[in-house]
């Protein structure tokens, strides 16, 4: 009883110790290779803060619930978006949108609208798992070489060996690991303690939980001023969770079918984010806090709604 007490709390100061260590090890790599922040809160942060998603998709899919791994990946990119990005853009400047590569963000449209395809098709062949992941490392690397080749403004130095940025990459993972597994847990137990229907949690969990460490890096990253990492994350996130774990997770489990419940508001809802993130990008609002307040409200109505 005394130990799952501690375990939310524990799980929150894992994350943000998690989060703070792993931007500042992407920070002093960027400085390190001379590569722009934005690419490497793709490539970096955006594939590692997927690794919670790969890991439930793959347990769900063996266990024979496709619809948990389908249902995991679509929440958390939803939440990724109004959830993570909305509390972002109450922290960012308006300089740090400017950072934003259109270009990987009409990639990420492009992954949302396959998604959706599956959705609708109800089943993904392991024949798309080869194209999904053939295509990732194609996209990886006209992301550095065209979409960012002029993104290369360095404004930092890092005075940390090369060794210290490496500790500082692998404890970030490590604890944004564990910190979402703690936290996760002391959800659960609050939830059996106040009798909440874990009907309710379940789902919320699945999609909240996924995106804790793109919610700890992102507030991370922005307290320390690295808005081009931060966004970066979102974005490479939402990808990878498309055509990196959707695609290995397949190429591991085989051919997966899909229900019915995923079509209709839920992909609609997806799209609707995606185009957000785009609308806001071309925009570059000044009043970010604005749509960071819409994004978040929009994230509520959604959560209410499915529960109705």
């Amino acid at each position: 009883m005394l130990l799952e007490t501690f375990l939310f709390p524990l799980g929150i100061i894992l994350l943000a110790v998690g989060g703070d260590r792993l931007v500042l090890g992407a920070k002093g790599l960027s400085s390190k290779l001379q590569v722009p922040p934005f690419i490497i809160g793709i490539f970096i942060l955006g594939f590692g803060t997927s690794l919670p998603e790969l890991f439930v998709t793959i347990r769900a899919l063996e266990n024979g619930n496709p619809d948990i791994a389908i249902g995991g990946i679509l929440g958390s990119n939803i939440a990724n978006i109004l959830l993570v990005l909305g509390i972002s853009l109450f922290l960012v400047k308006n300089k740090s949108i400017d950072s934003i590569s259109l270009k990987d963000i009409f990639v990420m449209l492009m992954a949302t609208f396959l998604f959706c395809y599956f959705m609708y098709s109800g089943s993904i062949s392991k024949n798309w798992s080869y194209i999904m992941i053939i295509s990732l490392p194609i996209y990886l690397y006209i992301s550095y070489k065209i979409f960012n080749k002029k993104n290369d403004n360095f404004d930092y130095q890092s005075i940390d060996s090369n060794i210290i940025i490496l500790i500082n990459l692998f404890l970030g993972f490590v604890l944004l690991i564990y910190g979402s597994q703690l936290f996760i847990g002391g959800l659960i137990f609050i939830s059996k303690f106040y009798s909440i229907p874990e009907s309710v949690v379940g789902i919320s969990l699945a999609a909240i939980g996924t995106s804790l460490p793109e919610l700890s890096v992102t507030v991370a990253a922005f307290v320390r001023k690295e808005g081009s990492v931060a966004l970066g994350n979102i974005v490479g996130s939402n990808i990878f969770n498309i055509i990196g774990v959707l695609g290995f997770s397949v190429l591991i489990s085989g051919e997966i079918n899909i229900s019915n419940e995923f079509k209709g508001i839920n992909s609609i809802i997806l799209l609707a984010a995606s185009f957000w993130v785009l609308y806001i990008a071309m925009k570059k609002p000044n009043n970010t806090k604005l749509f960071g307040f819409i994004s978040i409200l929009s994230y509520a109505f959604y959560t209410i709604f499915i529960y109705l």
